[in-house]
């Protein structure tokens, strides 16, 4: 016991610094803590688990199926083990922030700096804490946030002086891709950073040993996804369901790919934050880094390093899309972690490579960006865990009007509902009326075809088999245009019940 209390003493401002990250984490993130659903939760709600567990080893996600195996071993409903992962999903975020804080205190040796330690725990929580919400959002949530906090230490760890350390680098790494891969498209940036604050003196014998040890970053995390490529082709085949396909892209079709997925990344921001938002600010902050280099009259060699940071945080969640047929290729904010963080990887350079902070001017610059990026980031979390439960509440709403309406039918008739198709007004929308699109966060369930019947069954206890609409009934709904639920969306018809999703 006394030697407990020496440690607690020893390190009781260490401890009080993770308390309070994990309390503000818990602040900001506890309406993921409430029962919510994401498109795909309805699904897993009503998966049997050994369907689940096939579609989680289909893309390699073999730690999720491990969770929903052991959860069903242990009899722990649906509802609960989701509220388990949210609450485990929240501490992994505090513990990788705090981690990512540490070490960059360590390896700066500014103990004792407070303002220093602002400053970097500041920057750490927007690198943790971006736009990429969605990791918090889905049935899996603690064991993505697992993939984050996995493929922090990693970048830690093949910038440390321990033994092995780049063997266990490429362990934590693979660990971090069995979770989830999307989580590893962090590890490239933030060991490159840690990289370049190494050998932050510009010299012959630094400029070759950044160029090594990058290149090694890079062997490691392409091993890793050829491991993962091999490993989705085996279970494919042990399944006899391709769930992710592969193929070669011509020339023309990978630079257009690059194009389209960079301009929906960088400029458009997946449509969730207002258009140039991002690249506005990453403009700021690099126009201030330039001015300072060039001012202090610092190496161009750290232009060419930034450069290849802020181009690794956008162009390594693209590259698994080189593999991908044109076809099959789509990109959510959870996939591109790495270009959510890019503004904190921007500020850490700036703080920890160049050091600024030693210079009053850019100092204020910093503060500001980072003390708004803070605030902004926090908002968000809060605006998009509300935004969720609103949708949720609204498509249950609807699913349980539907759902009456079939109870009605059923008792006047004697006839029971076994089937439901699918189709669309003119103009369907993903978003209800008066919100924002935030991604997946409120995409509506009940205008999303591989979802709608799912909710349904799940406010309803029944299962339904999902039909083709006929073709006069696709014609005749195609020629309207709703912006609410309406009961002539509906069209029964023997045991069949048309639904027009609007």
């Amino acid at each position: 016991m006394d030697k407990i209390k020496n440690i607690c003493e020893k390190n009781k401002y260490t401890m009080c610094i993770f308390i309070g990250m994990l309390i503000f984490t818990t602040v900001i993130c506890t309406n993921f803590i409430k029962t919510h659903f994401a498109l795909d939760t309805y699904c897993v709600y009503l998966y049997d688990s050994q369907e689940l567990i096939s579609h989680f080893l289909l893309s390699n996600r073999i730690v999720s199926a491990l969770a929903r195996w052991i959860f069903d071993v242990l009899r722990i409903p649906l509802l609960v083990n989701m509220k388990i992962l949210s609450i485990i999903g929240i501490l992994f975020l505090a513990t990788a922030w705090f981690i990512l804080y540490k070490f960059i205190i360590r390896i700066s040796n500014k103990q004792n700096n407070i303002f220093y330690n602002i400053l970097i725990i500041g920057i750490s929580f927007i690198i943790i804490y971006n736009f990429s919400v969605e990791c918090l959002a889905f049935w899996e949530s603690g064991i993505i946030c697992f993939g984050i906090l996995c493929t922090v230490i990693a970048a830690c760890l093949f910038n440390s002086n321990i033994k092995y350390n780049k063997l266990i680098t490429f362990i934590f790494v693979l660990l971090a891709s069995i979770c989830y891969q999307g989580a590893i498209t962090l590890f490239i940036p933030l060991a490159l950073v840690f990289l370049a604050y190494k050998n932050k003196e510009i010299n012959k014998e630094n400029i070759k040993r950044i160029v090594v040890e990058s290149i090694k970053v890079g062997i490691i995390y392409i091993i890793v996804m050829v491991i993962n490529l091999v490993a989705t082709k085996i279970f494919s085949t042990v399944f006899n369901y391709e769930f992710r396909k592969i193929g070669a892209l011509s020339i023309a079709e990978i630079l257009h790919t690059i194009a389209r997925l960079g301009t929906d990344m960088v400029i458009k921001t997946f449509g969730i934050l207002p258009k140039f938002i991002y690249a506005l600010i990453i403009s700021i902050i690099s126009v201030i880094i330039l001015l300072y280099i060039f001012r202090k009259k610092k190496s161009k060699f750290y232009i060419l390093e930034y450069i290849i940071l802020i181009a690794s945080c956008i162009l390594i969640p693209i590259l698994p899309m080189l593999a991908t047929p044109i076809e099959s290729q789509y990109m959510e904010s959870r996939m591109a972690i790495s270009f959510g963080a890019s503004i904190g990887i921007a500020l850490l350079f700036f703080i920890l490579v160049l050091e600024v902070y030693k210079f009053k001017c850019y100092k204020i610059c910093s503060i500001i960006i980072i003390c708004g990026m803070i605030m902004l980031n926090s908002m968000y979390y809060i605006i998009a865990s509300s935004e969720m439960i609103a949708t949720n509440y609204l498509d249950r709403n609807i699913a349980q009007e539907i759902n009456n309406e079939i109870n009605k039918y059923e008792t006047k008739t004697g006839i029971h509902i076994e089937n439901i198709g699918l189709t669309f007004d003119k103009n369907i929308t993903v978003n209800y009326d008066g919100q924002r699109w935030l991604g997946v966060i409120n995409t509506r369930s009940m205008a999303t075809e591989w979802a709608a019947i799912e909710t349904i069954e799940l406010y309803s206890g029944k299962y339904y088999n999902q039909v083709e609409v006929p073709t006069k009934y696709q014609e005749e709904f195609a020629q309207k245009d709703w912006n609410y639920f309406d009961k002539e969306q509906l069209i029964f018809e023997e045991n069949n019940l048309y639904i027009c999703m609007y």
